[in-house]
């Protein structure tokens, strides 16, 4: 069995005044795709319902699965999203520029993955080290020339890392925040790493988009917090550090990047004070935002579970494409893995494998024109147009794609 727990107070802030105010089915962990080999092992399923804190504003899920279960053999790269590592490098360039980074400076990314990121970094000169507990991936960065620590960062890691390679001046984390539980020990980490003249500069899921553009399906048990900036200006400045600036990206369906500094610095953008009145404005602290969301996703539970019940009872066969963390939450909060064959990929790592707790089979996308689906849902839904676009033939051949979220639609020639 994992280790899970569950918390009874604040991941930030440490309150005990929690509201559950979003409710999902229970799920497995999100991207536990097993082998042919672990078909016999039971998956447990973790509960999934989402409280708000009324002190600090932060969104999370309370139960909490060891992060050695989930990371040690983890699966997922960021060069199987789309668009990622352009933006990653994009990324680095406009940092080098903000703040003047000199060559060589010393520059590390937390959660570093197979070292997209770091790539930039390095290819404009600077000396680059990745941190990241997934060991396979940490060797593949590694072997490719990003030099990355196996490990999850904590205060005590951070010391080590400053005794062998000095403070950096550049510290990255995208979408690894909210991925951790205990934060508060996170952030001391990154005080203690940081320069004095350096940079923190974090990428999450923003929460504001989470909730309106309907990426609820990004909710699993990887992604502990779902961030608005006000929770996280709280917990920097409790922790020595201060958000400086702000703003919004379109990756991952909304993205919040902020950029922090030692708290010496005064000068605060203000575009923090923008983001942090807008969400007053929208009412993203308050229970009412959240029981109207929830409405929303049960009305497209409704309008895609009906659409498939019609298929079905006219003997059509359906696949579904995609086979991720999203997936598994949609597949489980929808009750839907009954009415599919196949879930179709095209990432190696997952061709061959089983989609968690229900093992739909995850195939190639070739098998699209050997069995021939009358529909394929497509749970990557955020790249629909890249997977319609490559798939044009099995609409000229009569199929139809099914785009879930934000909106139901039905695509045909």
């Amino acid at each position: 069995m994992m280790k899970n727990y569950k918390n009874d107070k604040c991941r930030i802030c440490a309150s005990k005044e929690l509201e559950e105010v979003l409710f999902l089915n229970p799920s497995p962990l999100a991207d536990n795709y097993v082998s042919k080999s672990q078909l016999s092992d039971k998956q447990e399923l973790f509960d999934m319902n989402v409280s708000l804190c009324k002190q600090c504003g932060l969104v999370q899920l309370l139960t909490v699965v060891e992060p050695e279960d989930i990371y040690i053999d983890y699966l997922y790269k960021t060069t199987t999203s789309v668009g990622l590592p352009q933006h990653f490098v994009d990324s680095a360039l406009n940092i080098i520029k903000k703040y003047n980074i000199e060559k060589h400076s010393f520059i590390v990314d937390i959660g570093s993955n197979i070292g997209s990121l770091l790539h930039g970094y390095k290819n404009f000169g600077m000396k680059v080290l990745g941190i990241d507990p997934a060991k396979d991936i940490a060797k593949e960065a590694t072997t490719n020339g990003i030099e990355t620590l196996p490990i999850f960062f904590t205060s005590l890691t951070a010391q080590s890392i400053v005794e062998k390679y000095g403070k950096a001046k550049v510290i990255n984390s995208n979408n690894m925040m909210a991925n951790i539980d205990k934060i508060n020990d996170l952030v001391i980490g990154i005080k203690v790493l940081l320069a004095e003249d350096g940079v923190f500069v974090m990428e999450t899921s923003y929460l504001l988009h989470l909730i309106n553009n309907m990426v609820f399906d990004t909710i699993y048990h990887e992604h502990l917090s779902y961030f608005g900036l006000k929770p996280l200006q709280y917990l920097f400045e409790e922790n020595g550090l201060r958000v400086v600036d702000a703003e919004i990206v379109d990756t991952k369906g909304g993205s919040l990047k902020c950029y922090i500094e030692h708290d010496k610095n005064q000068k605060i953008s203000q575009n923090v004070f923008d983001i942090i009145e807008n969400e007053t404005l929208q009412k993203l602290y308050e229970k009412k935002i959240y029981q109207e969301y929830q409405n929303k996703i049960s009305k497209q539970k409704e309008l895609l579970v009906d659409s498939l019940q019609t298929i079905k009872k006219y003997g059509k066969k359906v696949f579904g494409y995609g086979a991720s963390n999203t997936t598994t939450t949609l597949l489980h909060h929808f009750e839907i893995a009954k009415y599919f064959e196949y879930i179709v990929d095209d990432n190696d790592i997952k061709i061959g494998r089983f989609c968690p707790n229900n093992h739909l089979p995850v195939v190639s996308s070739n098998v699209i024109y050997e069995r021939k689906p009358d529909y394929i849902v497509i749970f990557a839904w955020r790249f629909a147009d890249v997977i319609i676009k490559k798939h044009q033939n099995f609409l000229d051949n009569g199929g139809k794609f099914i785009i879930p979220l934000p909106k139901y639609q039905e695509i045909s020639c």
